[in-house]
């Protein structure tokens, strides 16, 4: 039987989360035909075990001899699918009734990623609705913490996270997958934004919500340094040119719950560059440019 979507979920360790995510997929996908493509990247909690424990038809298990990381292990699994969908899914995942029909929805010939809205598994707020940038070129989640986005439709982003996102086979190899010279961090982004300078655009399903216990892989973070500068060689001043228009709305809305955080600088310099006031980067954004490039701290 031919398969619609091939899901893709990279795995190393948190064996809880990997089964009730699993549990969660034969839930929510009801007559959608599907298959499960585990790639396990040298998981020591019994995560190996589990796999070859898996008989259904539909999951497909493969264990990487190295750690290769999110890049290397997407990519194998992209390789073995063989639906013309590909979902990438983070493990640590909870799926909400009717995530994927409004993703698929929004896949067209125009279309690179569709992403959807991720709500933070602690508090129910808004982690996740899409990437924008900020002034000193790094991503940023746009919805994060804001008091309301749209629940149905979709818009375009220039990026998507990987934790969960749809595109067609096919564009995934024409631009070649993820690269893999980032670890753990920033290559989703980076793909986004090489599949928008292919011509493709990336977008947000608004109706699709899940929840997402953030960063609950181990050493998750532990090459952000490198990643970032990176990122910002390659991408940076384009990204940083997109930052002074991306920036200021997002800065104030996600203080809205609390107002109290806002900084009294960072507001000004927002509001100034919101009605045309300030055009340029301002000193403490040039500051923090520079650090991100000579030592890569976020």
């Amino acid at each position: 039987m031919s398969v619609e979507v091939s899901i893709i979920t990279a795995l190393y360790n948190r064996l809880d989360l990997t089964k009730s995510f699993l549990e969660d997929l034969d839930r929510t996908l009801g007559k959608i035909a599907y298959e499960v493509i585990l790639v396990d990247d040298g998981s020591t909690d019994g995560t190996r075990e589990f796999l070859q424990s898996l008989h259904a038809p539909h999951f497909r298990c493969f264990l990487n001899e190295d750690n290769l990381g999110y890049a290397g292990s997407n990519n194998r699994g992209a390789s073995e699918a063989k639906a013309p969908i590909l979902c990438f899914l983070n493990n640590d995942l909870v799926l909400h009734d009717g995530w994927f029909e409004p993703m698929r929805d929004l896949l067209d010939e125009t279309t690179g990623a569709v992403g959807n809205v991720q709500l933070n598994a602690q508090t129910g707020r808004i982690d996740h609705a899409g990437i924008i940038f900020a002034p000193w070129g790094i991503p940023e989640h746009w919805g994060q913490n804001y008091l309301c986005i749209p629940k149905k439709g979709g818009r375009d982003f220039k990026a998507v996270t990987g934790a969960c996102c749809v595109l067609f086979r096919s564009v995934f190899e024409t631009v070649g997958g993820f690269d893999d010279k980032y670890r753990n961090g920033f290559e989703d982004i980076d793909f986004c934004l090489r599949l928008r300078e292919s011509g493709l655009r990336n977008k947000v399903a608004f109706s699709s919500r899940v929840g997402h216990w953030i960063s609950a892989s181990p050493g998750r973070k532990d090459k952000d340094a490198a990643n970032i500068r990176r990122f910002l060689d390659h991408w940076g001043e384009q990204t940083s040119k997109w930052g002074m228009a991306d920036w200021p709305s997002h800065y104030l809305r996600r203080h809205t719950r609390n107002p109290w955080k806002l900084n009294g600088l960072k507001t000004l310099d927002a509001l100034r560059m919101l009605i045309g006031l300030s055009k340029a980067p301002s000193q403490w954004m040039l500051s923090r440019a520079k650090s991100l490039r000579e030592e890569g701290v976020p």
